[in-house]
């Protein structure tokens, strides 16, 4: 099996977020796909508008939660929904992350609000405008604090599909890799060794995430939740097989 020919991302396995199921943070091998990205612009273009008393109820309504999370936090996350465009408010989260100021906290500040909001049982629009905001931030979040490896991964994704169709002998693929290690700085063992790491943590992921939709389902789904549930598990599932043949690849370069 050749991992380019693997229709989705080997960095696309991070769970996204299902009404019932929370988007987790800082596992390295999560990182936003396009398409998520666009989805939750199109989400942020709600937000931007001019907030309406239902944003602001919820986000009083979360300053007082949850510990840890700072007012300096708050007042980050309330500069992005308070943006008037979605270029206003990519532009911002951008600086943040120069600054360092898009934290874990700011982060945490958008789910403590969207779930204020659906605690009280908003209006759609306005569950709808915070879940964009906090499914972009968590993905700006996530991309900011991407271990390098992950970049290398996503190279040698990109070269395994420039790959000519007639060319997908062994030989050709651990080209590719060695190629896009050694231009990051890398060993190849040193490499693969993280790979190792990220396919531990997938599976940790995987066992959780079983969990989650399992307690889900037994309180009952909606047709899109179902078809939310099916698209993550087969994302989770491609993205794990691309893993795997990336480390079948580093086994034959180290053993070369």
């Amino acid at each position: 099996m050749r991992a380019g020919r693997v229709a989705v991302r080997a960095t696309d396995a991070r769970a996204t977020r299902v009404d019932g199921i929370r988007a987790r943070r800082g596992c390295a091998t999560r990182r936003p796909t396009r398409a998520s990205t666009r989805r939750a612009r199109v989400d942020l273009a709600r937000a931007t508008s001019e907030p309406g008393d239902g944003l602001r109820d919820a986000l009083n309504e979360a300053r007082a939660a949850p510990a840890g999370v700072s007012e300096e936090d708050f007042a980050n996350f309330y500069k992005v929904l308070n943006c008037q465009t979605p270029e206003e408010a990519t532009a911002l989260v951008r600086t943040m992350c120069e600054r360092g100021e898009l934290t874990e906290g700011v982060v945490e500040a958008a789910l403590a609000t969207m779930r204020a909001a659906e605690e009280k049982n908003e209006d759609e629009e306005v569950l709808q405008a915070l879940r964009g905001v906090f499914n972009f931030l968590l993905d700006a979040f996530q991309q900011a604090n991407a271990p390098a490896e992950l970049t290398v991964i996503d190279n040698v994704v990109a070269g395994l599909n420039a790959m000519e169709s007639g060319a997908d002998d062994e030989n050709a693929e651990n080209a590719v890799l060695v190629k896009c290690v050694s231009e990051a700085g890398m060993e190849v063992g040193s490499f693969a060794a993280s790979v190792d790491g990220f396919l531990v943590a997938m599976e940790e992921q995987d066992e959780q995430f079983t969990q989650q939709v399992s307690a889900l389902r037994a309180k009952g789904v909606s047709q899109e939740q179902e078809e939310q549930i099916e698209q993550l598990t087969y994302m989770r599932a491609s993205a794990k097989a691309q893993m795997l043949c990336i480390r079948d690849i580093c086994a034959r370069v180290t053993s070369a």
